[in-house]
């Protein structure tokens, strides 16, 4: 059978399969002061002082049981599963109170031509302020952040933990795991191959839900903000 670009991993055959994750775990092996042995990331773990608000997500690779299968990982903590379902709501709600024109107005993005060094480029222009009755006067963005705040109050979504595949994809199989971790570091990416090692590497979910007062209470706007005045705040007292 021909195989293309667009050919899923798991459609190639053995021998190819085993090429790629004989590569990757040379990989692993040569970057294993970094990472540990047990997985291979371009991501920079353990940095000192980086707040954990910026240690939220991972992209991962790690080698299956079988010497063939090569595990594509996007690794998010809680937390963030947590903000991106809230802005995830937020968003449909908002963008369904208007109407199609008012949609194209707020999609739409105008560039002009600039030259740099000689060349011929582009800048996108900034938008013009809108803002709609039906939002109290505020413009889309405002309300969208306003909503999000409402629905991580009022109706809080409910998270598990979980291991999901995805067997499109051309490079390995997707995973996307979901951790209850304050961050996610080496020994959160390491704690969390294990576990679905020992479940048998298969799809899982957790029988019940993150508690609630372990998930954020504000936005991941609002949580930024603070980490931006602290270091406003730091920067003045010294």
């Amino acid at each position: 059978m021909r195989h293309n670009k667009r050919t899923p991993y798991c459609h190639l055959p053995r021998r190819k399969q085993r090429d790629s994750f004989v590569r990757l775990r040379q990989k692993i092996r040569n970057n294993i002061a970094c990472d540990g042995g047990q997985f291979f990331s371009r991501h920079i773990l353990d940095e000192p002082g980086r707040p954990a608000i910026y240690n939220q997500w991972a992209d991962v690779y790690f080698l299956g049981g079988d010497g063939l299968t090569i595990w594509n990982v996007c690794l998010v903590t809680a937390a963030s599963a947590f903000w991106e379902t809230v802005e995830d709501l937020a968003h449909s709600r908002a963008w369904d109170m208007l109407t199609p024109e008012e949609r194209n107005a707020e999609s739409e993005m105008k560039f002009e031509p600039i030259w740099s060094n000689g060349q011929r480029m582009y800048r996108m222009l900034e938008r013009p302020v809108i803002t709609y009755d039906k939002f109290g006067g505020l413009t889309f963005r405002d309300y969208l952040e306003k909503i999000t705040g409402e629905i991580i109050q009022n109706e809080p979504p409910d998270i598990f933990e979980s291991f999901t595949q995805d067997r499109s994809y051309r490079y390995g199989i997707g995973l996307d795991m979901v951790i209850h971790d304050p961050e996610i570091n080496r020994h959160s990416i390491e704690e969390a191959i294990r576990r679905f090692r020992a479940i048998g590497e298969k799809d899982w979910r957790a029988e019940k839900p993150v508690p609630r007062n372990e998930l954020p209470q504000e936005s991941l706007k609002a949580a930024f903000r603070k980490i931006e005045m602290d270091g406003c705040d730091n920067t003045i007292i010294k």
